[in-house]
């Protein structure tokens, strides 16, 4: 005869999914345990737990003054996966974030190259952010002035 399941067995907690669901709106949870196997879905498709977690505070904060016949209650919002737009709209502006500052660390660049007069404003954090880049060279940076 087959023994029934314990009580450990029967629950497997997730706990990445648990502190995810934590973030939404605590007035707007409704149906935790599928909520939980859609992040989870989520999480298993390749979406990272800091970018679903940020794409909830987004919606919990963008929606925040809604009333309760306006908001999306969390079982709806995980199995529509409107958590997308959110991750996307992150990940485009973590691109952005990257390219605008390629783009200031190639002027930092061209002012310790061509010697500039703003060089003496470059912060050492800026210097080491150029040398890590290999924008320019520990020679470069010392005939602009900075670090011996």
């Amino acid at each position: 005869m087959k023994e029934p399941p314990t009580r450990d067995s029967v629950v497997a907690v997730d706990e990445e999914a648990e502190r995810i669901l934590a973030s939404y709106p605590p007035d707007r949870l409704r149906g935790k345990a599928d909520c939980l196997r859609r992040i989870r879905a989520a999480l298993d498709e390749g979406v990272s737990a800091k970018d679903l977690t940020e794409a909830v505070k987004a919606y919990a904060t963008e929606s925040a003054g809604f009333t309760r016949s306006k908001v999306c209650f969390s079982d709806n919002w995980f199995n529509s996966a409107r958590w997308r737009t959110h991750v996307e709209y992150i990940a485009t502006n973590r691109e952005q974030t990257k390219a605008v500052k390629a783009e200031m660390l190639a002027g930092l660049a061209n002012w310790v190259t061509d010697r500039h007069p703003l060089c003496r404003h470059i912060t050492p954090g800026q210097v080491d952010a150029l040398l890590a880049a290999e924008l320019v060279t520990q020679a470069q940076i010392q005939a602009a002035g900075h670090r011996s």
